[in-house]
């Protein structure tokens, strides 16, 4: 477990120094208060990706023995064995919101707009911290985690073919790499 969340800092903080060093290069970097704003949404984005796992354990399945053990956790206040179980856990939280195939394609449709529409430095980053999560974990679990891959597509009622799934990630990691560099 600490491994996948070293490397999720990893990717996050060098996504964002790669991002950074691209405006640099181009010659639209200004360090200014707007930088840091954005460099903090881009943060509180990556962590949002994590609040599914609250979603799932108290809307969802609330009635899992899961979800059961965080209640009584939180209501005794031991947010950080809360916490740390949560992590630990994950593995039994099979159908999390923000990790499927309908979630993704909703971030690029609200990301599109974002780049069109917003010009909050905060929000840009928070919608790129969204996509930096998600998109490291769909290409973690293609190539490392096969069945949690598959749990990617827990809302599609039929059977997706492996070559759908292939195509699926070639797509989303393709757009998302246009996209951050608008961000």
């Amino acid at each position: 477990m600490r491994d996948k969340i070293s490397l999720h800092q990893y990717v996050l903080f060098g996504s964002l120094a790669l991002l950074v060093l691209g405006k640099v290069f181009s010659g639209n970097f200004t360090f200014d208060l707007r930088l840091l704003w954005w460099l903090l949404g881009a943060v509180v984005g990556f962590l949002f990706v994590f609040t599914d796992r609250f979603v799932y354990s108290f809307l969802m399945k609330p009635d899992e023995a899961l979800g059961t053990r965080l209640k009584d956790l939180f209501v005794g206040k031991k947010f950080d064995e809360g916490l740390i179980l949560l992590l630990n856990e994950r593995h039994e939280q099979k159908e999390l919101v923000m990790r499927s195939f309908l979630f993704v394609v909703v971030w690029i449709v609200m990301a599109i707009l974002t780049l069109t529409s917003i010009i909050s430095p905060f929000g840009r980053g928070f919608m790129l911290g969204i996509g930096i999560h998600l998109v490291f974990d769909l290409i973690f679990d293609y190539f490392w985690n096969k069945e949690r891959f598959e749990q990617w597509f827990w809302q599609i009622k039929r059977v997706v073919s492996l070559e759908e799934k292939r195509w699926f990630v070639i797509v989303v990691t393709m757009v998302f790499v246009l996209l951050a560099f608008r961000f």
